[in-house]
């Protein structure tokens, strides 16, 4: 159970991140019955399953005196039952995470970097990225901004995000050669919003985060 704990001080927020290396039947002995039926019931895929079986897991982590359950609103995002604050979930193929924020709006995603996300850049590019994507890291920095964008859309919530016209990522600071944050903005239907994003390439993904601005 390989599990990365990341208190994400200078954000609020904190982020459990599981590299998901447990068949069914390894991962079933943490789970009382009942949460193991009900998932197994729910989904039929074993990848769907331990997903499932890992969020259930990482929600005992946010440490809260009574069982946290987690309820999806109208339009499909998440939220936490009985405790204040904003709940993100995330996965990749190997990974999955948690972000918890007590007080503000954030998101997560978890990507792998992959040439496959050239085949789609044209869809959620615009010109404000392509001026600072590095020709010599062009896969990592694109990545970066299909990551962050995954993010933001967490964040917002809801539908009717055009990712290129409405998601603007600006030139992110690296503090070392892993890490690294920056600013990103939303301007569309619901108005025009500002937000911080952060990243850290962990052992082969990529996570980003995104916090709402006050």
């Amino acid at each position: 159970m390989p599990l990365y704990q990341h208190s994400l001080l200078h954000t609020g927020a904190s982020v459990w991140i599981w590299h998901l290396t447990e068949t069914l039947n390894d991962i079933q002995r943490f789970l009382t019955d009942e949460d193991f039926d009900a998932i197994c019931q729910l989904y039929h895929l074993p990848s769907r399953r331990l997903q499932k079986m890992a969020t259930r897991l990482l929600l005992d982590k946010l440490d809260a005196p009574h069982r946290i359950d987690i309820q999806y609103d109208e339009l499909g995002k998440p939220e936490l039952k009985g405790i204040p604050g904003t709940v993100s979930i995330s996965h990749s193929r190997a990974h999955i995470g948690l972000l918890y924020h007590p007080t503000r709006q954030a998101g997560l995603d978890l990507e792998e970097v992959s040439p496959r996300i050239m085949k789609i850049a044209s869809r959620f590019l615009n010109p404000v990225e392509k001026l600072w994507i590095r020709k010599e890291q062009e896969l990592a920095d694109t990545t970066l901004v299909w990551s962050a964008k995954e993010a933001l859309f967490k964040t917002i919530g809801g539908g009717g995000i055009h990712f290129a016209e409405d998601l603007r990522i600006h030139e992110p600071k690296f503090t070392d050669v892993d890490n690294g944050y920056g600013s990103a903005e939303y301007q569309g239907h619901k108005g025009h919003l500002h937000f911080d994003y952060h990243f850290k390439y962990l052992e082969g993904v990529l996570m980003v985060h995104t916090i709402a601005k006050d």
